[in-house]
């Protein structure tokens, strides 16, 4: 069953991505990140190895629906799709009230892909589950590939109960958006079969009705977002260029002037980071340079945020930690330099312009969290 949240008023389903290594889990929460509306996701948290492939999860909370005072929310996981992890897929598969097997359709890659499967099945019934009794839906990714196998032959071979299935190129989102909708529509309908009911059908005793049809389940996915590509109109994004101008996130200072020696074309430590934060990397290193400290402060402000968040979860708590000065011990971090970053970024917010010495201060003590961050995850 989802968890409620009494007090927040928040009903969260937990939806587990799963599949074989680069097939394409992290790619497509990363589209639903993306496309979403900002009010409708909240921070996608990721520990990735050096070389970008998910180390232990990706994490996404969404937004679903609002039901008189309660918040639906989807909270998406992927899992690390190489065999060494087993013990994380294990533990992410915990509490999940859905799954989505994330298949790569390249005839090659058909083995990756039914050992994936018996590793899952083997997880579960160690946790005394089984897949027929879990809501769950097959994707069918990378169908813009050659030598992609046939759908119903992809469904004969894995899709062994018959659940939704749907074929999607996660790299251009083409189809993501119907894969979401159809395993939050088996995760609802499972709940509400198991909801106690009265004589007349409706449930008793329960802070939480959904009927999908009554609520407009479909209608609420495809409004996460503006608009969302289709099989017939989807195409691959233009390659960025590489000597294209910083894009400054929203609430950040814009400055045109190039900042020398960083950004792009010059030195920099975003290398150091997953590729989702590296832009934000190069923004706060852009700002030093152009000496916007207050505006390369909030850019530094933003990544700890996501690294305290990611510890958080790593650490077996929520992705918004209640004492984070606490979890910055546990990294292993020197909190009297943390509270010295938090109060340099609350003079920031009112317009205390922070000095060069305490801008780089601020960026150097990221790096140190994001480096903390990675020893944690690697485990002694």
């Amino acid at each position: 069953m989802p968890s409620l949240y009494r007090l927040k008023r928040e009903l969260l389903f937990k939806v587990v991505f799963y599949g074989p290594g680069l097939g394409g889990k992290t790619t497509t929460l990363q589209h639903v990140h993306s496309a979403t509306r900002a009010e409708n996701r909240g921070e996608m948290v990721s520990l990735a190895t050096d070389t970008d492939r998910t180390l232990y999860f990706d994490y996404l909370p969404v937004k679903l629906l609002q039901i008189g005072d309660v918040t639906v929310k989807l909270q998406l996981f992927t899992v690390p799709g190489q065999v060494y992890y087993a013990a994380t897929r294990k533990l992410l598969l915990n509490g999940a009230d859905g799954l989505v097997f994330v298949a790569d359709t390249q005839a090659a890659r058909m083995d990756a892909n039914l050992e994936s499967l018996d590793d899952l099945n083997a997880n579960l019934a160690d946790q005394g589950r089984k897949l027929s009794s879990i809501p769950h839906a097959f994707q069918w990714n990378k169908r813009d590939l050659p030598d992609v196998l046939p759908l119903d032959e992809l469904d004969r071979r894995l899709n062994l109960f018959g659940v939704p299935s749907v074929g999607t190129v996660a790299t251009r989102g083409e189809g993501v958006f119907d894969m979401l909708e159809s395993i939050t529509r088996v995760v609802v309908e499972a709940y509400r079969a198991e909801l106690p009911a009265t004589s007349s059908g409706r449930p008793k005793g329960t802070p939480v009705f959904i009927d999908p049809e009554e609520v407009g389940l479909s209608d609420a996915i495809r409004g996460l977002a503006d608009s969302q590509p289709t099989r017939a109109q989807a195409s691959p994004e233009p390659a960025a260029d590489p000597r294209a101008p910083l894009t400054v996130p929203s609430g950040l200072s814009q400055t045109r002037t190039p900042a020398p020696g960083s950004g792009r074309d010059g030195f920099s430590l975003a290398e150091l980071w997953p590729a989702a934060d590296r832009e934000s990397v190069r923004v706060a290193e852009h700002l030093i340079g152009a000496r916007d400290f207050s505006g390369a402060v909030a850019a530094c402000e933003d990544l700890l945020s996501r690294v305290l968040a990611a510890g958080s979860v790593l650490l077996g708590g929520q992705p918004h930690p209640r004492d984070p000065v606490i979890l910055v011990m546990l990294l292993g971090l020197d909190g009297i330099r943390y509270m010295a970053f938090r109060s340099v970024a609350r003079g920031a917010r009112v317009k205390k312009e922070p000095t060069l010495r305490e801008a780089l201060d601020c960026y150097a003590f990221v790096a140190e969290a994001r480096r903390a961050l990675d020893r944690v995850a690697r485990g002694p």
